[in-house]
């Protein structure tokens, strides 16, 4: 079963400069594991922004679950798509402030960091939360816990620590359609199996893009688009 379809879609950032995608179509099924492969500028990116609608078509269309993204409610879209950068934007407080960040969800957790200094904050039904979805795990690579502060343009985590807070995010929002775009290239070994084990459990349902140039980051790839020139085409030789 489909759930997403890109119908002639072309795309530039500006008339006067060249086209990234050009009368680009193809289809995506539920549940399975697709990759984007391809030289550096060449729209692998690009085409991962246009799913989470970061940019819209200059001409065609893009479907999610037969429905023209600009058809979604940007909310509705947010939980449906989740998209793992390479280099996510963090927010100043601590390392729970950053996961729960515009989640309803976890709303109720965002009052702890009101109390005073003086007071303890139990943060145990939050990990309770994380156990559940196979996340607890990652909650050790940060010195103080979810209690880690994260200062002003989160200068005092390392990049790989900031892969770790929006992949707990974005998980934590169960979407249906998840981009990795180089989601695991600041990322010891160890750290990424960990994360590799957390996607393997997601739901079956789960649709996965990995946008990569390491082999072994497409190797469980159902599917491999070969993006430049203009096109995205089946990779024929996987």
């Amino acid at each position: 079963m489909s759930i997403l379809e890109f119908r002639n879609v072309s795309f530039q950032y500006a008339e006067d400069q060249k086209m990234i995608l050009r009368d680009v179509s193809l289809t995506m099924d539920s549940g399975k594991t697709y990759a984007l492969v391809g030289p550096t500028g060449e729209g692998k990116s690009t085409t991962a922004s246009l799913i989470s609608r970061l940019y819209e078509p200059t001409s065609g269309q893009i479907l999610l679950r037969d429905k023209d993204l600009r058809e979604w409610d940007a909310l509705e879209l947010y939980w449906e798509v989740g998209f793992i950068l390479q280099e996510p934007y963090l927010y100043s407080g601590t390392v729970l402030d950053n996961i729960i960040y515009g989640n309803p969800d976890y709303k109720q957790f965002s009052s702890i960091f009101s109390q005073s200094e003086e007071e303890s904050i139990d943060y145990s039904q939050f990990e309770q939360v994380l156990k559940q979805k196979n996340l607890f795990s990652l909650v050790s690579n940060f010195s103080e816990g979810l209690s880690t502060m994260v200062t002003n343009n989160s200068e005092n985590i390392s990049l790989g620590q900031k892969q770790i807070i929006n992949f707990m995010r974005v998980i934590l929002r169960d979407p249906s359609f998840l981009i990795l775009d180089e989601a695991t290239a600041n990322l010891d070994t160890v750290t990424e199996q960990s994360l590799q084990v957390i996607l393997d459990e997601l739901p079956a349902s789960t649709t996965k893009l990995i946008i990569a140039h390491r082999l072994n980051t497409i190797k469980v790839a159902d599917q491999v688009f070969m993006v430049g020139g203009g096109k995205v085409q089946i990779e024929s030789s996987w």
